[in-house]
């Protein structure tokens, strides 16, 4: 027979046995929910991109020649490095003239002055004279906001003035909206143009974490992720010789304002690769 003592306590026994198996499912439920949660955010938000030994299967970008022109749209002091800066230098060492569009003052965090600084070091180590850059002075992080007439009408005059063989632009698909922005303009005004150029986009940001691995391992080669494959463009690489990586390499870490930053210091490092990526327009077809 129980106990006074026992039977008075009993909801208090009970209440705590209870309370510990429903703290237990509790946590259980919990780490299952995170852990498919994690793996759902990996998938969704993680790009897949080719594995290393696809590398084969992607055409080799064209070489500029002596002599041709080529200009470059950056939205921002480093993309033009980060993007295409093995493909600047080795134009620059087969004497193609290159011409580069900062199209924003890179001031997002008022920082412009370094900012340009950073810019101008960076293209000179690429090759690129002083007197080859273009500022448009557009506020940084802010081209959404612009008039899409304005846009237009301000890469049109370089492009116009330049007239370049072959333009280089970031990726409409790029997930930074200035970079989108940029792109998405460009290629309305190469595709009105009856002039026929070759064009290539170049892709920095793209969901999180690419490139894949996002890591500095220059032994490793850049490769488009899968879900931008489905796009039906055809995506090339262009190989960097050590001299032009080294270059690149070292253009990079000019940017010292963005490697303190530990994000964007993934994304700067893990861009540096035996080669670079460009996709062809779709609309304009195979170069």
């Amino acid at each position: 027979m129980k106990s006074k003592h026992t039977i008075r306590n009993l909801p208090y026994l009970l209440r705590t046995r209870f309370g510990k198996r429903r703290r237990i499912w509790f946590l259980a439920v919990a780490a299952v929910i995170a852990l498919f949660g994690g793996l759902y955010f990996y998938h969704a938000e993680v790009p897949q991109v080719l594995a290393q030994s696809a590398i084969g299967s992607l055409n080799e970008a064209m070489v500029p020649a002596s002599g041709q022109r080529i200009l470059v749209f950056s939205p921002h002091p480093d993309d033009e490095t980060i993007g295409v800066g093995g493909y600047i230098a080795q134009s620059r060492k087969d004497v193609a003239e290159v011409r580069i569009v900062l199209v924003t003052d890179g001031n997002r965090h008022n920082q412009k002055d370094l900012r340009y600084s950073e810019f101008k070091k960076a293209t000179g180590i690429l090759g690129v004279p002083e007197s080859d850059l273009v500022f448009l002075n557009f506020p940084d992080s802010k081209l959404r906001e612009q008039s899409e007439s304005v846009l237009y009408e301000a890469f049109k005059e370089q492009i116009d003035l330049y007239s370049p063989d072959v333009i280089i632009y970031p990726h409409p698909r790029d997930a930074n909206a200035d970079h989108s922005t940029t792109g998405r303009i460009v290629e309305e005004i190469i595709r009105a143009e009856s002039q026929k150029r070759i064009a290539y986009e170049y892709l920095v940001h793209y969901e999180l974490l690419y490139p894949r691995p996002r890591e500095f391992d220059p032994k490793l080669y850049l490769l488009p992720p899968k879900q931008l494959l489905a796009l039906d463009q055809e995506w090339q690489q262009f190989p960097l010789s050590q001299d032009t990586e080294d270059l690149k390499t070292e253009a990079i870490l000019t940017y010292k304002s963005q490697l303190n930053n530990r994000w964007l210091k993934g994304l700067l490092l893990s861009s540096i690769r035996r080669n670079e990526l460009l996709a062809i327009p779709k609309t304009l077809g195979a170069q």
